[in-house]
């Protein structure tokens, strides 16, 4: 057998120890890293205004009121002009008396009865209001505060009070008279189907003739401060 020249042989040696060395270094040498982005971005969201978004403008409720003379019952519907006015027509019952009534009890019959009655009073005031909108863009929609004036005409009605209560109705005799208010307050919940809230309002109800509820003691003025609750649906 003949042998390799010695410069062949080691030129041969040399070839296959440079191509392991190439294949270790490529085996060692890591692999470039990804080039897609593993980072989740999340924007911000926008701003959660779900009571404009329905697209709900009509409302109808009710509203139970403490009073100067006791409670109040009345209904109301309301109407979204703009993004921030509101109609409204509110229609109360109202019970009116004296400041100097005290009721007493009969302790022969178990009967109340208040001494001078000359008549029991209903008032009726129908109002047409505008409702504002306070701080839309400043507040969450979960507290909406708002201002709100009316006016309207005002049924007074009066029935004898010597006579039992159904039975003097038809004795009863109508006053009328005219309405003004104004109030501030604030819807509470996000939920936009329903509405609560709570409000202060301040009537004025002039009747410049009197109506007496106890002898001698025309009563002039039938308005006063009312604290208010609002309980509603929106559609």
């Amino acid at each position: 057998m003949r042998c390799l020249p010695m410069k062949k042989f080691i030129f041969v040696v040399a070839i296959l120890i440079f191509g392991i060395s190439l294949q270790s270094q490529d085996k060692k040498q890591p692999r470039p890293p990804s080039t897609r982005d593993t980072i989740i971005v999340y924007e911000n969201p926008p701003d959660f205004k779900l009571i404009d978004t329905l697209g709900l403008r009509k409302a109808w409720g009710i509203d139970l009121s403490v009073a100067n003379n006791g409670f109040a019952f009345g209904t109301f519907y309301r109407y979204q002009l703009k993004d921030v006015y509101f109609l409204q027509a509110t229609i109360n019952f109202m019970t009116a008396k004296d400041k100097n009534e005290v009721e007493y009890i009969d302790p022969w019959t178990g009967q109340t009865f208040v001494p001078n009655k000359v008549n029991r009073i209903l008032v009726l005031p129908l109002s047409i209001s505008l409702q504002y909108r306070l701080f839309k863009d400043e507040l969450a929609d979960n507290l909406r505060p708002f201002l709100m004036a009316g006016t309207g005409p005002t049924l007074i009605f009066t029935t004898p009070y010597e006579k039992e209560f159904f039975s003097s109705l038809k004795y009863g005799k109508a006053h009328y008279t005219v309405n003004f208010y104004i109030g501030v307050g604030a819807y509470i919940g996000l939920d936009p189907r329903t509405i609560s809230g709570l409000s202060i309002r301040y009537y004025f109800i002039p009747y410049s003739k009197g109506i007496e509820s106890l002898r001698g003691r025309p009563i002039k003025e039938f308005g006063g401060i009312n604290l208010t609750l609002t309980f509603g649906i929106s559609f």
